[in-house]
């Protein structure tokens, strides 16, 4: 009686062990971008969502260091560094024209995602934008990024993998 109770607690506990080594796994890596152009300013304003742990520990790799999201967006030079990540991840360019992000604020969700919203400088005024969305993929090939671009009243949303990082996208005048 006495094996069969310990054999019992053992195999909850190996399950229990088990259950909580596959949470913490994550199958997939995705993230998710919105972007909406803005007529006045000629810019885009939008957020990119994504795995606060993932970008956490790419930050501290590219920074050599241990910090969070909330405290770096506090460390003038971590929050550059964060704006370099963010421009080199997410990119637009009209003709020759590079378009930066500029990073305006964070927040970070229970659910495990941060959510960082920017805007872009101003471009010229162009019915083509070329967007090179490859955030994460160079560190996991299995990464997967969305973005969804709102023009007036439209919505289109357009899938970014390892094989296809860009993507020529059409402002309606």
């Amino acid at each position: 009686m006495l094996t069969i109770h310990c054999m019992k607690k053992y195999s909850i506990l190996f399950f229990s062990i088990l259950f909580t080594l596959n949470l913490s796994a994550h199958p997939f890596y995705f993230s998710y971008a919105e972007i909406q152009y803005n007529e006045f300013c000629n810019c885009f304003e939008g957020f990119i969502s994504l795995s606060s742990h993932d970008f956490e520990e790419l930050l501290n790799e590219e920074k050599n260091t241990k910090t969070s999201i909330s405290k770096a967006m506090n460390d003038s030079l971590l929050k550059k560094e964060i704006s370099e990540i963010l421009n080199s991840g997410l990119s637009f360019s009209a003709g020759r024209q590079e378009i930066q992000i500029q990073l305006e604020g964070y927040e970070s969700e229970m659910n495990g995602l941060t959510r960082f919203y920017f805007k872009t400088q101003p471009f010229k005024n162009s019915e083509e934008i070329l967007v090179e969305y490859d955030l994460f993929m160079e560190k996991y090939k299995e990464q997967q990024n969305k973005l969804t671009i709102i023009q007036r009243d439209n919505k289109e949303t357009f899938d970014f993998l390892i094989q296809e990082k860009t993507k020529l996208i059409t402002i309606k005048p």
